[in-house]
């Protein structure tokens, strides 16, 4: 294990001495599962290489409700997946091929007491085939678009599912129908479904939803 530090940790969070690991699969897999502890400022990276057009999924359970990941492209800069903003499960389509850095880490109020977090890592990579870039105005419309939706497209009868995460198979929050107006949170791509961060006008049911149910609310 080498000692060094790598990119930004995040909101929240100060720069700080990091174990780092490299991450192969075992001979025929496409995931493996990691346990480690972080404490205070020091945090753990993961590093992995993938190719552009890949899927990377990642997904932590902690001890502590204050630790939490990021993912880094081979660039660095702005982190790919913030934890501390869009959860403890992560599904990209990766845009290059490199090495990609999963950092695990504790915020700053928990650092600062010398928190403990026992956390346990489930990391996947599958696919392959390159995937088309977004048109530029859908890319755009990911992180901005309207302060509001209505819900659009559902079949008579039928209702969209709000989840905890953005994923198909993750627990439903609430289910809404056509014309309800949900507060927008912004869009992300999950694979090749474009999920938004939603709630009630009044904050309560926040969850996520498939975009292709939601169009721009008229008031």
């Amino acid at each position: 294990m080498t000692l060094g530090v790598i990119g930004n940790l995040g909101a929240g969070s100060v720069a700080a001495q990091e174990r780092s690991v490299r991450v192969e699969f075992s001979r025929g897999q496409s995931s493996t599962v990691i346990r480690g502890t972080v404490r205070g400022y020091d945090g753990a990276s993961y590093r992995i290489n993938v190719r552009g057009g890949q899927r990377l999924a990642v997904t932590m359970n902690s001890s502590n409700s204050s630790s939490y990941f990021n993912i880094l492209g081979p660039s660095g800069g702005e982190a790919l997946f913030n934890g501390s903003i869009s959860g403890d499960f992560a599904d990209i389509i990766v845009p290059t091929s490199g090495d990609y850095v999963v950092q695990v880490y504790l915020m700053r109020n928990a650092a600062r007491r010398n928190e403990q977090a026992r956390f346990t890592l489930r990391i996947e990579v599958t696919g392959g085939r390159p995937v088309a870039p977004l048109p530029p105005d859908f890319a755009d419309g990911l992180s901005g678009g309207p302060d509001f939706f209505e819900v659009a497209g559902i079949s008579r009868g039928d209702a969209l599912n709000i989840r905890t995460r953005p994923s198909a198979q993750s627990p439903i929050v609430t289910r809404v129908v056509n014309g309800e107006i949900l507060r927008n949170g912004g869009c992300r791509m999950t694979g090749q479904t474009r999920w938004c961060r939603v709630s009630r006008p009044d904050g309560s049911n926040a969850g996520w939803a498939a975009g292709r149910f939601l169009i721009e609310a008229s008031n």
